[in-house]
């Protein structure tokens, strides 16, 4: 019997299907508003771990300047974001040291940060209890008497030139009190190991020397130069053994370390006899025309006597073999001339002299590398070694040109190369898409993703048509990648306030990127580590081309005109190129020297020239103009002189601001 309804209230079954359903809505509502905010949670703690990073590189910064109680404030600004942060706490305890030994006064307490840093909390003001931990007291510079002690002989004996007296001290120091002077211990240390493996390598030690270079390293493992030193010094020791029993695996890695170091040790001597070595063993295993190839090789670093006629004799034995058999006489492979580079060779290191001591006799933290000289650079950079020479004969050839335009037929962007010296439409690489920077092995390219639903730093792998998503922000552009590949920078607004900022991460999918620096247009050194971008100073004044490491240390200004912008380095880092419509009136192209900021103006027409990018061998610059009333690339010599059409650019460049060139090999 179906139930009636009863004082105007709805039959039992109807209240039996809107139960379960209101559950049911009310259900999904519920769910909703979880997952709305746990999304909003996880924008909270990026953001959250974003200015925990900017806060504590502002802190390294103010202590390199001196500046302890900015500094301070940073430190407590982190506690108040992460009240757990072992690198703040570390930093507020060794800051009161660093005050306590200069007789500068900090307050833990009651610090304001200063104005005009990238975000701001409620309240940057903690209690003393706080830096330390939760339960920890406020911390204090109360060394031990004979932590004291050692510290005063280790000093002593350090800058008397002892460094293994030094070095037992340090580390005996180490133990009675880890905490005490850690960044002057370890500056110590740092030098100590690096004075013994250059005293080891000038003996020939050269095993002992690299044990030393190792130590170095487990305290600075980023530092670039004593990379490059321990490498060329591995490689050499490696082919010293293969004498005789591997020659082409000797010769391998002899003519590495010739390429980046002609001058190295005996490489020259040793590479040129090698080539002969295995010349002679292949003659007799009747392989003439190798033979041939690794004589003409050894010729070719200079003439010994008997070299010609030997080569001769093996090459008319390769032409007959090639007469009779009807195969072509093969060519000898062309061997890169060797160049000396900025990288530091072991051998070539100078002993560090004892580290500059401040008013108070505690060591003065140096920011050179192993092996690296002090000069007047503005930037803070390898000297320049590519000094101005006279314009290049003729017209740029060789390498590669990365760059985007819009296809003719539907106006998508397109990332081509196109090969110095031809003409033609070039190989497509990607679509949609535009400031392509190719890694510096040539196996990834990362670029800015135009398409709808991949906007944000793409990676592709042009070999296997593999593709990354390395950010999801439609506003991050310009990317750049370090010396060794695995780091990327690039600019973006993506934060509320609408700022161009400078951004790094790690060249990997799901990885977080860490805002360094207010700025725009980074450019990678393809050899060290320092990264050109366009910046101003901290109060948003002495705008241009600013330098510094990938970590954010070390910023300097190179050029101080506002509207500088688009840096690209040179090869060896001696000039960075430039665009700028702030010094005559309309977008040029300029270079300025890193070792003393001279600018040179190097295109001069009142069409648009601007884009940069440098040619492999610094000799030239190509750059983006329509000066002839149509999209081109032109290339100008690096020291000045006439500018010369590479290749039109067909379908036009759209918003020529967005575009950016690389130049490749």
């Amino acid at each position: 019997m179906i139930n009636q309804p009863r004082d105007g209230l709805f039959p039992t079954w109807v209240l039996w299907i809107i139960g379960p359903v209101t559950v049911l809505a009310a259900a999904l509502i519920i769910f909703a508003v979880v997952l709305g905010i746990q999304a909003g949670q996880r924008q909270v703690e990026i953001q959250r771990r974003q200015q925990v990073g900017i806060a504590l590189q502002r802190a390294m910064d103010y202590r390199a300047e001196g500046r302890l109680q900015e500094a301070l404030a940073e430190y407590q600004r982190v506690l108040v974001l992460d009240p757990g942060n072992e690198l703040a706490q570390e930093g507020i305890r060794t800051l009161v040291e660093q005050a306590a030994a200069s007789g500068q006064p900090v307050s833990v307490a009651g610090q304001t940060p200063p104005s005009g840093t990238v975000t701001a909390t409620a309240s940057s003001t903690i209690p003393p209890a706080q830096a330390g931990g939760s339960n920890a007291a406020a911390p204090t510079a109360t060394p031990s008497p004979n932590a004291e002690r050692l510290y005063a002989q280790a000093l002593s004996i350090y800058q008397a030139g002892d460094w293994e007296g030094a070095i037992e001290l340090l580390l005996a120091l180490q133990e009675e009190a880890p905490a005490y002077q850690v960044a002057q211990v370890e500056e110590m240390l740092y030098n100590c190991y690096v004075s013994l493996a250059a005293a080891a390598d000038q003996a020939g030690e050269l095993e002992e020397a690299l044990a030393y270079v190792d130590k170095a390293l487990a305290l600075r493992p980023n530092t670039t130069a004593l990379q490059a030193a321990r490498t060329i010094a591995a490689n050499y020791v490696e082919a010293l053994s293969l004498e005789g029993k591997d020659w082409p695996r000797m010769i391998e890695l002899l003519e590495a370390i010739y390429i980046q170091d002609p001058t190295y040790r005996d490489v020259e001597s040793r590479l040129q006899e090698a080539l002969l070595a295995y010349g002679d063993q292949l003659a007799l295993e009747k392989r003439w025309c190798e033979a041939q190839e690794n004589y003409d090789a050894a010729i070719a670093i200079s003439v010994t006597p008997g070299s010609i006629a030997r080569r001769d004799e093996f090459q008319a034995k390769c032409e007959a073999i090639a007469a009779l058999t009807g195969a072509s006489t093969p060519s000898s492979p062309a061997r890169v001339t060797p160049t000396p580079t900025s990288l530091v060779a072991l051998a070539g290191a100078e002993t560090p002299e004892a580290t500059p001591l401040a008013a108070d006799g505690t060591p003065v933290t140096s920011t050179l590398a192993a092996g690296e000289t002090p000069t007047p650079d503005p930037a803070g950079d390898t000297p320049a070694d590519e000094a101005l020479v006279e314009a290049p004969a003729g017209a740029p050839a060789g390498g590669r040109i990365l760059f985007s335009a819009l296809d003719p037929v539907n106006g998508r962007n397109l990332i081509m190369i196109q090969p110095v010296g031809q003409q033609g439409f070039p190989p497509i690489l990607a679509e949609d898409g535009q400031q392509a920077a190719l890694r510096g092995d040539g196996q990834r390219m990362v670029y800015r993703n135009l398409r709808g639903d991949s906007r944000g730093l793409t990676a592709l792998d042009p070999a296997t048509g593999l593709e990354l998503r390395f950010t999801t922000f439609a506003e991050d552009s310009y990317p750049t990648w370090n010396a060794e590949g695995n780091l990327i920078a690039f600019a973006s607004n993506r934060e509320g306030d609408r700022r161009w900022r400078i951004y790094v991460l790690w060249a990997d999918v799901g990885n977080e990127a860490t805002a360094m620096v207010y700025g725009e247009s980074p450019d990678g050194h393809p050899a060290a580590d320092r990264l050109a971008y366009r910046g101003c100073d901290e109060s948003g004044n002495q705008c241009g081309i600013w330098v510094m490491s990938w970590s954010g240390s070390d910023r300097r200004p190179l050029t101080t005109v506002q509207a500088d912008t688009q840096p690209d380095w040179s090869p060896t880092g001696g000039f960075l190129a430039f665009m700028s419509d702030g010094r005559d009136g309309n977008p040029e192209i300029y270079r300025v020297d890193t070792a003393n900021g001279e600018v040179t103006r190097l295109t001069n027409s009142p069409a648009i020239d601007g884009q940069p990018a440098v040619s492999p061998d610094g000799a030239w610059v190509a750059f983006l103009s329509n000066r002839n009333g149509a999209w081109g690339v032109w290339a100008v010599p690096s020291s000045g002189g006439e500018a010369q059409l590479l290749f039109p650019v067909d379908g036009g460049v759209g918003a020529w601001q967005d575009q950016e060139l690389q130049w490749v090999n």
